[in-house]
């Protein structure tokens, strides 16, 4: 049976295994570069044109948001028409409600010191339990007025951010740096922007490429990124690339069944840092290929190998590494987790809780999980917290072990709607109640 086609609504998702999962899936668009893109349209001088924008909750709360702010937002299926504001914003006492998206509530508390009145950003309560005063300090830093309210919302003042040099803490995200990055171009003066405790650089990197290519001018400075005020964006023509994080989940299915799965629209996504999942999993026994620069294979071992991997840089793939290190017997220890307990939910604590249903003894010291391996067993409920990635991670488990339930299935929507049909298609068989 395929998955149910809708399931949002739907209170929990019976996975059951049904052999190796094969076939070919076309991952969505990128959710990192489309938020970023979104933004840097709406502040650009003159019309855009995106290509290929992914139907995600989070690229839907930035794209309202920036229109919130003064852009227009076009929709005709995954091409978006972008009327941009030439970085004079229009939105006005506006409220701005970022739902569960981290890169929203983040990038617009930045942008929105570019607006003419008062921005207060809002948003579910997981989301605004989130990490934000080093981004407040940052922007309080070069002049800007941003108050955090005691349930979490971000108001934001006008006046746009001073030049000169800002040291921001990225030690819970990167997105502190590129909030401020990508807004650098519309400051009074030349901006240094100093990211310290940064573990996931290579986001930090996509932004700065973005903003290159959107007609910044973006170079190394001291310990840092120099932007130079006054070189603003301009509109243009960008096609968004297949989501590698997303694409992580396809492939955890075929190492997690010994199947064989192929995932296209890749070719533009070598600057992504959770295609760093390849190597991972060829050091548990898959065996992984590129097919003609855009498409990827993944062929699952009959045995998984344990897995000792610091994911400093790719700390989304936790879950989905997590989970496949359930099923390699022996002992895996994930280090660099320290971001990874704040994003949807604390994920350290979280997988142990989930692994220790299934009986996987699971274990976290400092920024580090242990896990030994080799012998899950259902039934279990699998809890996901509102969580995509565990949603999604657990997923590839429940195709391999017995009685595995998963329940809010729907938040995958967050960053990937089409996940169960999408898994459904290779095989994966997961029935509602």
């Amino acid at each position: 049976m395929a998955a149910p086609v809708a399931p949002r609504g739907l209170p929990a998702l019976a996975v059951r295994p049904a052999g190796p999962l094969s076939g070919t899936v076309r991952a969505p668009g990128s959710k990192s570069h489309a938020n970023r893109a979104l933004v840097v349209a709406a502040l650009a001088a003159g019309p855009s044109q995106l290509a290929g924008l992914p139907g995600s909750d989070d690229v839907g709360r930035m794209a309202a948001g920036v229109e919130a702010l003064g852009a227009t937002v076009t929709r005709q299926g995954s091409t978006w028409a972008v009327g941009g504001t030439g970085g004079s914003l229009t939105g006005k006492d506006v409220e701005v409600d970022a739902g569960l998206s981290g890169t929203t509530l983040r990038f617009l508390c930045a942008v929105a010191t570019l607006s003419p009145g008062t921005v207060t950003l809002t948003g579910r309560p997981s989301l605004l339990r989130r990490p934000m005063l080093p981004l407040a300090r940052a922007l309080s830093h070069l002049g800007c007025s941003v108050s955090l309210c005691d349930s979490g919302a971000v108001v934001v003042g006008p006046g746009r951010p001073r030049g000169g040099a800002v040291t921001v803490d990225c030690s819970t995200s990167s997105q502190f740096a590129s909030a401020v990055l990508l807004v650098a171009p519309y400051a009074q003066g030349d901006l240094l922007v100093r990211p310290t405790g940064l573990g996931a650089a290579g986001y930090l990197g996509m932004t700065a490429s973005l903003m290159r290519r959107w007609g910044a001018e973006v170079a190394p400075g001291e310990e840092g990124l120099l932007v130079r005020a006054g070189a603003p964006y301009g509109g243009r023509r960008e096609a968004i690339p297949g989501d590698a994080s997303s694409a992580a989940h396809l492939f955890a299915l075929a190492a997690a069944t010994g199947g064989e799965v192929r995932v296209t629209n890749l070719g533009g996504s070598a600057d992504q840092p959770d295609l760093g999942s390849l190597p991972l999993l060829a050091r548990m026994g898959a065996v992984a290929a590129w097919e003609g620069g855009d498409a990827v294979t993944v062929r699952g071992p009959e045995r998984l190998d344990p897995l000792e991997a610091d994911l400093g840089a790719t700390p989304d793939l936790l879950p989905a590494m997590a989970a496949l290190a359930s099923l390699a017997r022996g002992r895996s220890t994930l280090t660099g987790l320290a971001v990874a307990r704040h994003h949807e939910t604390d994920r350290v604590a979280a997988v142990c809780a989930e692994l220790a249903k299934l009986g996987v003894p699971a274990w976290a010291r400092g920024d580090g999980l242990t896990i030994d391996g080799g012998t899950p067993r259902g039934p279990a409920s699998i809890c996901t917290y509102g969580d995509h990635r565990m949603a999604m991670a657990f997923a590839a488990l429940g195709a391999r072990v017995p009685g595995i339930t998963i329940e809010e299935p729907g938040c995958v929507a967050k960053t990937y709607p089409s996940f169960w049909e999408d898994a459904a298609s290779l095989g994966l068989v997961a029935v509602g109640p």
